[in-house]
């Protein structure tokens, strides 16, 4: 059974039996968004949880769906005091490609910020995001691709962040890793077409296949996705985009960077701060700001680092599978705060939903 599963589930699999957890599927059909975890030799007699790949079985469904909509829990945290990024949000009443409030309330968003970003309120892997939007024309385009995506016809603006890009996994409440993560840029040659830069990136032995999951650290990028960002530009993958030019691909990883030893520990506490305030016990925490901020000086009320976003269903394996730097245990971690082993942070309490 454990062939079938997802390279998640293969970690925690992995973990378990290190930490001597039994790891079976729940019911008679394999599914691959459900696990048993089974800890034969705890104190009190065996014990049992049933997980959902890295969501946790004490995660309300409350809590899940406020962090989903970005918006919102945006203002609830930035109520906080957190340093949140800015934004928008229009949906299918306030569309700016019909709707004239709408327009004009996107025209001077655009104009306040002049580079944008645009995603869908609702999103997942970064799909049907549109990064460094320096045209109007390109936003309505961005906001056509997004709203189709979202699971409420909501898309949220917001201004594009210089920096690098930093997650930070929290579990039980804790901070316990942290990557920064690069984003693949297709870069013009003047001779080979979109689609043979992507081929080109997918050369990389390091990326794995959706259909033939293993433990490869990144993933195949997929020519429909690219295809989808490059119709907000006008573009197709048969074009072939002139020397220099570049195209940054959201949705997908280049390098990931162990960074948990590098972490100034406040913002290790502001991101776990954040997932607590959501009643996330299982986070991945995003944030964009200079390294300086991040890695050297920690956080000041007046730098320019912002979080962006508390992720319910963490991608845990990019800090297991780290493509430079220290893989940390986090899917032990995880199998032990979800069975509370000895030592693991207790379920997390002090969530504030």
């Amino acid at each position: 059974m454990s062939g079938r599963w997802s390279r998640t589930n293969r970690l925690i699999v992995a973990a378990a039996r290190r930490l001597g957890v039994e790891a079976e599927a729940v019911g008679s059909e394999h599914s691959d968004f459900f696990m048993r975890l089974r800890w034969p030799e705890a104190p009190e007699g065996p014990r049992t949880v049933i997980v959902s790949k890295t969501r946790s079985p004490f995660l309300t469904q409350v809590a899940q769906t406020l962090s989903n909509n970005k918006f919102l829990a945006r203002e609830l945290l930035a109520a906080r005091g957190l340093p949140m990024a800015t934004g928008l949000l229009l949906d299918e009443s306030t569309d700016p490609r019909r709707d004239a409030g709408g327009s004009a309330r996107a025209r001077d968003f655009f104009k306040r910020h002049g580079e944008v970003v645009v995603k869908p309120n609702w999103g997942n892997r970064g799909l049907g995001v549109t990064t460094g939007i320096v045209e109007f024309s390109a936003l309505l385009r961005a906001f056509g691709r997004a709203v189709e995506l979202d699971r409420d016809e909501e898309v949220l603006l917001e201004p594009q962040l210089a920096g690098v890009d930093l997650r930070v996994a929290v579990i039980g409440g804790d901070p316990v890793a942290a990557v920064e993560i690069r984003r693949p840029v297709l870069v013009g040659d003047g001779q080979r077409s979109f689609a043979g830069l992507v081929e080109a990136l997918n050369v990389d032995p390091r990326r794995g296949s959706w259909d033939r999951p293993g433990l490869d650290p990144l993933d195949r990028v997929e020519l429909d996705e690219v295809a989808e960002l490059l119709a907000v530009s006008g573009r197709s993958p048969a074009d072939v985009p002139e020397a220099g030019a570049r195209l940054v691909l959201p949705f997908e990883e280049a390098e990931v960077i162990d960074r948990s030893d590098a972490l100034h520990h406040g913002w290790g506490e502001l991101a776990a701060t954040a997932a607590r305030a959501l009643g996330v016990d299982v986070a991945g925490v995003d944030l964009r700001g200079p390294a300086s901020e991040l890695f050297e000086r920690g956080p000041a009320p007046e730098g320019a680092t912002r979080l962006l976003e508390v992720n319910v269903l963490p991608a845990l394996h990019l800090h297991a599978l780290p493509t430079e730097g220290e893989a940390r245990p986090v899917f032990e971690a995880f199998v032990a705060y979800c069975l509370q082993m000895p030592g693991a942070p207790p379920i997390c309490a002090d969530v504030q939903v």
